[in-house]
């Protein structure tokens, strides 16, 4: 029997290197005859499957690095790495996050700080802070149900509607709406509004609030502390009551004086004016009337003749439909006396008739009143 001749083992093994083999179905049968190793490969490569490789074993300790697309109907199990640099991964099935939980409707898969995905809204693994970091403006309304401290400012363009609490110690620059049905607003910003407020709740503001808009306000009370103040550049209507218990200044930003009304004018701005039935008494025998005898009574007791002056509405602005009494108790006659550029209209004349006697004057326009009375020319 002849001898196969033996040689060295070759390494590293290459794919051109020859193997001898014995072609079983050949003819004739079993004759021996030479192939490459490339040959060996090409053979397991056209005949071995994903399936056959999973059937030895499906544990895999390395990670698996895919270029392609990965279509999965099943169950897929990573203890390892999947790095994923092209093509796209297309789940047919369900997605468990970390914790092997299913994520419910509308939720995403959020990393938190380990590096782990769940299931989560996008900002339940996230602080305010870092969300604001990446982007902090939005163009969906904000619908809060739960509590809101901000010490930074908030501008909005659209609406929020808010049924919690909302304390805020920033500036709101707001070209939108607020509707605030329930809890409590606390504000020691600003508010610059020129949308609607709708307030329900209690608002609470240490700071100031310019409005532009419409603010309904339809239960509870509005209270302003004894430190703050209310200015109103428009028009304030009220269909219940208003209380004040602090103080009001008029559209001239006056207090009123004791006993004072306010009195609207012709444009709708209102100011303090006299409302008195004062009784004054004068022993000069100059008098100019001033809007503290508006609606009292003017008594001269002088003992020569005396002038009643009435002053020009740019100096003295009595309002129109005022009337001052005067009664002449001194012996000095008192003859009411118009200053230039004032006209003073009797059917009789200006003079009073005698000691004791009354006259009255009333105010019909901007500078002209009329005299009656016990008058004299």
């Amino acid at each position: 029997m002849a001898r196969i001749s033996t040689y060295a083992n070759s390494s590293p093994v290459l794919l051109t290197d020859k193997m001898i083999g014995t072609n079983v179905t050949g003819t004739p049968n079993n004759v021996t005859k030479n192939f490459l190793v490339s040959d060996l490969l090409t053979l397991f490569q056209s005949n071995i499957t994903l399936q056959n490789v999973l059937d030895a074993g499906n544990t895999a300790t390395q990670s698996i690095v895919l270029t392609g697309a990965i279509t999965q109907t099943g169950d897929f199990g990573i203890t390892g790495n999947l790095t994923q640099s092209g093509g796209a991964l297309t789940l047919g099935g369900t997605v468990k996050d970390f914790n092997g939980a299913l994520g419910n409707n509308g939720e995403t898969l959020v990393c938190n700080a380990s590096g782990q995905l769940v299931f989560g809204s996008g900002l339940t693994n996230q602080n305010l802070d870092q969300v604001l970091a990446i982007g902090n403006t939005a163009t969906n309304d904000i619908n809060l149900t739960g509590n809101l401290n901000l010490t930074g400012n908030i501008v909005e363009t659209g609406n929020i509607g808010l049924t919690g609490n909302l304390t805020q110690t920033g500036d709101i620059g707001l070209t939108g709406n607020i509707t605030q049905t329930g809890g409590n607003y606390t504000l020691t910003g600003n508010i610059g509004l020129t949308g609607d407020m709708t307030q329900t709740g209690n608002l609470n503001l240490t700071g100031a609030m310019t409005h532009a808009g419409n603010y309904l306000y339809s239960a509870g009370q509005f209270t302003m502390a004894a430190t703050g103040s209310m200015v109103l550049g428009g028009a304030l209507t009220c269909n219940s009551s208003i209380s004040l218990t602090g103080t009001v200044k008029d559209y001239n930003d006056t207090l009123g004086a004791n006993r004072q009304i306010l009195v609207s004018d012709a444009s709708g701005q209102v100011t303090w004016q006299n409302n008195n039935s004062s009784v004054a008494s004068s022993a000069l025998t100059t008098i100019n009337l001033a809007l503290a005898n508006s609606e009292g009574v003017l008594v001269t007791t002088a003992a020569t003749a005396t002038d009643a002056r009435i002053p020009t509405n740019a100096g003295t602005p009595f309002i129109i439909g005022t009337k001052i009494t005067i009664i002449q108790e001194g012996a000095g006659q008192v003859t009411i006396t118009p200053t230039a550029g004032v006209t003073l209209n009797s059917a009789v004349g200006a003079k009073l008739a005698a000691q004791k006697a009354v006259a009255h004057i009333v105010k019909t326009a901007t500078d002209t009143w009329y005299a009656y009375g016990n008058l004299t020319p």
